[in-house]
């Protein structure tokens, strides 16, 4: 399912494209905007629009408070906050580890429709998780 490669050093950064860094540093950036907001004012910020508007959590609702509680160390209630948010930060991290660190590509031979499937049950699971708490 998961296939590993080496690859050499002039490929390390090529396949990493602007977006990808962008995206790393608008995610950060959110996270610590949020993080030092709600410090600062005490409130309960949401920046969640569907929770905004009809009061009903999305399925990555609890995203920013379990990449904050991941950063502090804190594996167990960062799962329990978003499941799913916790995995992915999780799984890219070992991914950047293994490409960066170490120059081992990590893939997947199934086809595009299957992993789109995957990652829709996957959402839909974490949505039921997050409705249910």
């Amino acid at each position: 399912m998961i296939h590993f490669r080496r690859v050499p050093r002039s490929e390390y950064f090529q396949p990493m494209t602007p977006g990808w860094i962008l995206g790393v540093i608008f995610f950060v950036s959110a996270v610590l905007s949020a993080f030092f907001f709600n410090r600062a004012s005490g409130s309960d910020f949401t920046v969640c629009p569907l929770k905004l508007a009809t009061g009903i959590p999305c399925p990555l609702c609890g995203g920013t408070t379990a990449s904050l509680l991941l950063a502090g160390g804190d594996v167990r209630a960062a799962v329990m906050a978003n499941p799913l948010v916790t995995g992915a930060l999780l799984s890219y991290a070992l991914w950047c580890l293994l490409w960066l660190g170490f120059g081992i590509r990590a893939g997947t031979r199934l086809p595009s429709p299957l992993v789109t499937a995957l990652i829709l049950l996957l959402l839909a699971l974490n949505w039921a998780y997050i409705l249910t708490k």
